[in-house]
Parts: C-alpha cells; structure tokens; sequence
C-alpha cells in the first residue's frame, strides 16, 4: 500500500443559543480574518483530538465532540489537501480566553456574520448552515476491532439551538 501525504487541517464549530463562536486571526496572512478555532493535525494523534486540542489553545474551552460538520477537499501544488470541520458542544459555565494567535473571540448571531472578513468562503459557508439549519454527521466508535481506535461518521442529525443534538 502506498503512502500519500496531505495537509489536513481541522476546525472546531461551537454553537450555542442561536450564536456560533468565532476567532480572529492576530498574525500572519490570515491577520484580521475571522473563522472558526483551527490547525493542523500532528503526528500523534487524531483529527478529532486535534480540533479538540485547538480549540482549547485558541479559546481556553473544552469541549465534547458531536459529530462531523463538513469536509472540503482541495488540490493544492504541493499534493491534496482536507479540512475536517467538526461540531463541538461546550458547556455554559467555561471563561473564553484568547492565546497569542487570536486578536480576538466572539459569539456572533447570523446577523453579525454579514460584515466580517473570513479566514475562508468555506468557514463562512458552514458557519451560515450551522446557524440556519444546524445538523451534523455523528460519530461512533468503530465498527471492527482494530489495534488503534477509529470512528465512522453517518447521515446528519439535527442539532437544537444550545448546539446539542436533538434526541
């Protein structure tokens, strides 16, 4: 079996009454740009450890995840390229706070999304749905037994404004 090397970048997205929460990027090309809290993958651990971990360095929250977002795909000059958006709930009672990459953190209602500059049309686009009709692909753990975990994500679930999964 061949090896093929991608950049896989993941994003968290939070919700929570009727709003979804937003960093902005202090430095870099993306400096002023709004988007969802987000990074690369590390060689040790998985996508969603990684958008978990992200999270909690760029807002200080921790959080459980719920399920899969989104994914886009692109072919870049140095090989493909996947992004891995997940939904994440967080619980009410957490201080945000910003780490030396973020200029700043918001919750922002689908009003307060018009004016922004994005870090990218698809965090725009999949903050727009999470706040128009929120649903997510769940995950479960993986379906054979194998020596290291894995999940597998299936059809959207819609998702209550508190950004908890309607049951």
């Amino acid at each position: 079996m061949a090896l093929l090397m991608c950049d896989l970048g993941v994003a968290s997205r939070v919700m929570k009454n009727g709003k979804v929460l937003l960093v902005q990027e202090a430095h870099g090309r993306h400096k002023g740009q709004w988007g969802f809290p987000k990074g690369h993958v590390e060689a040790n651990e998985s996508p969603e450890e990684a958008a978990l971990r992200e999270l909690a360095e760029e807002t200080g929250l921790k959080g459980k995840l719920i399920g899969l977002a989104g994914v886009r795909t692109a072919l870049r000059p140095k090989g493909p390229a996947v992004f891995l958006c997940y939904d994440v709930h967080v619980r009410d009672d957490q201080p945000i706070k910003s780490d030396d990459e973020i200029a700043s953190v918001a919750w922002c209602s689908l009003e307060e999304l018009k004016g922004l500059r994005w870090v990218s049309e698809t965090m725009h686009q999949l903050a727009l749905d999470g706040l128009r009709a929120p649903a997510a692909m769940v995950g479960q753990p993986g379906l054979t037994a194998r020596t290291a975990p894995y999940a597998v994500y299936r059809s959207g679930h819609l998702m209550q404004p508190n950004g908890r999964l309607r049951t």
